[in-house]
């Protein structure tokens, strides 16, 4: 390669780095927001852990206006609690850097964690869904993309695993933040952040043949989560992954990717 064509391989990197920068405002405040986060705490996905989340980790403070987060009051925890509060902790830095205020008062009190919010209903209700509640969400938002190729997935992606054909009811799943891929002994793994089994808050790695379906959500337009306090109070299809399996195709086309595979 010449050094005329080193310096156009270089500027082209160069842009495509800053292309995918553009086009995932929120992930940088993502990856800060994992940093944050405690290690360990344990794992627990029952009703004491979602009423813990409720009552201490995830706190709307009426006095100061404020969405507090508190991740070692909500432990043990489990993934999707993990993901939403690293999601809020991000929208908040997100938020300071646009120096002005972004999400109201009203929209920050939308984004609460109730005891008596479940699947399907309000934002942490379409979140914590089965299946694709945060792809779901966001698309419906419009806040974001989905899509299935890890080779187009960067950290910072939140990442739905499925270990199973199986979606919905029956499913083995689990919500993590996408931190990258590489290759372990001769084969190729992804690595991610979230709330995991047993030990709680912390990084693992997969071997991608251990995984039967990925949907990647990136947060490409963070400003539209102001919206969440206009979506329907419930969305029926989402509370029906608690009773009924759904095929991946339909999942990928109710999300905005098509048909899937």
């Amino acid at each position: 390669m010449t050094l005329p064509q080193r310096g156009l391989a270089w500027l082209c990197l160069a842009l495509l780095t800053l292309a995918q920068v553009w086009a995932a405002p929120l992930n940088p405040h993502i990856l800060r927001a994992v940093q944050s986060m405690p290690t360990g705490g344990g794992y627990a996905s029952d009703r004491a852990a979602e009423v813990r989340l409720a009552r201490s980790g995830i706190v709307w403070q009426k006095r100061s206006q404020q969405l507090v987060v508190a991740p070692r009051a909500a432990s043990p925890s489990f993934c999707s609690a993990a993901c939403y509060m690293v999601l809020l902790r991000a929208l908040g830095s997100w938020e300071t850097e646009q120096g002005r205020h972004v999400f109201s008062a009203q929209v920050w009190e939308s984004l609460r964690v109730g005891e008596s919010h479940p699947d399907g209903s309000l934002s942490w209700g379409r979140f914590n869904s089965n299946g694709p509640g945060c792809a779901k969400w966001v698309y419906d938002l419009r806040a974001g993309v989905n899509f299935t190729d890890p080779k187009s997935a960067l950290p910072g992606d939140f990442l739905k695993i499925f270990f199973s054909p199986q979606i919905g009811a029956q499913e083995r799943g689990h919500l993590v933040v996408f931190l990258g891929l590489e290759q372990l002994r001769g084969q190729p793994h992804i690595r991610f952040w979230s709330a995991n089994k047993p030990g709680g808050y912390g990084i693992r790695t997969l071997p991608l043949s251990s995984i039967h379906h990925m949907i990647f959500t990136r947060v490409t337009h963070p400003e539209r989560i102001a919206l969440a306090p206009s979506l329907p109070v419930h969305d029926p299809w989402l509370a029906a992954m608690l009773t009924h399996n759904f095929s991946f195709p339909e999942i990928c086309r109710r999300c905005g990717m098509g048909r899937g595979r």
